[in-house]
């Protein structure tokens, strides 16, 4: 066998970050090192060189295998952690990109903080919000609504008439109360009246208001009359949406909004 040709092999690498594959400690420079400097484990074991084959546990480096090798070129590592002053040993224990990111205490803490903050999220996504949010009322094929406008033009002051008709198809079922909510910003802008009168007193938020009902009985119709009054209203056109909830089940409206012109 002939002495291969060519530089060697131990070219000292400076720059790079190491990994123990003992403990996982970051360190650098390695060539300086023969020792872990957290958990004192030897870094020079044959195992850990990149011309080490640990099927066979063999050296494939050519010069070891002509200098100390068999008749066949052979040089059998005489077990796992071997380990003697190889003069072409080189490491193969480059720590991963993660790894070397981890080992930044800041970036280190920058990534705990996502990730808790990602579960924040989570908990908040599928625990929390479910348990504050109301629940989805189910909409009812048998619950039908009907809104009648007499026309789409208003003035400023004007009362506009809107008849609102709901009608309870179940066949033995008594759905109540009833609960008439309006949303849109003309809302917040006009007086609001009903007749007849709801059971309570109107209920307003910025921009809706929820009006109580006495219940529908079986395959009857519920008929009211809301009158809304806009005094601050601009000369425009308003999208009104009326939504109605008896005994537990929403109506299907038709149509499920109104739009009024003011002018």
């Amino acid at each position: 066998m002939q002495e291969p040709t060519g530089a060697s092999t131990t070219q000292q690498q400076t720059e790079i970050m190491w990994r123990c594959p003992q403990c996982g400690f970051i360190f650098s420079p390695y060539p300086k090192i023969v020792r872990c400097p957290r958990c004192n484990e030897n870094l020079r074991k044959c195992r850990y060189c990149k011309f080490a084959d640990t099927m066979t546990w063999e050296c494939t480096n050519n010069r070891i295998r002509f200098s100390y090798g068999d008749e066949l070129g052979r040089f059998h590592i005489p077990e796992p952690d071997h380990v003697w002053a190889c003069p072409e040993n080189i490491p193969d224990l480059k720590a991963p990109t993660w790894a070397v990111a981890l080992s930044n205490p800041m970036l280190r803490g920058l990534s705990i903080g996502a990730v808790v903050v990602v579960l924040l999220l989570l908990v908040f996504r599928f625990i929390i919000l479910p348990a504050i949010l109301p629940q989805e009322v189910p909409t009812s094929p048998l619950l039908l609504g009907e809104v009648v406008l007499s026309k789409s033009q208003f003035s400023v002051g004007e009362s506009i008439p809107l008849l609102l008709v709901v009608k309870n198809a179940e066949a033995t079922v008594t759905l109540e109360p009833c609960i008439v909510v309006l949303r849109g910003e003309l809302v917040e802008q006009s007086e609001i009246k009903a007749q007849p009168s709801p059971n309570y007193p109107p209920q307003r938020t910025p921009k809706s208001i929820q009006m109580h009902f006495p219940g529908i009985a079986p395959q009857q119709s519920f008929t009211v009359w809301i009158y809304l009054t806009p005094f601050e209203a601009k000369p425009r056109s308003y999208d009104l949406t009326i939504e109605v909830y008896c005994g537990g089940y929403r109506a299907v409206m038709n149509p499920p909004s109104v739009r009024i012109n003011i002018r």
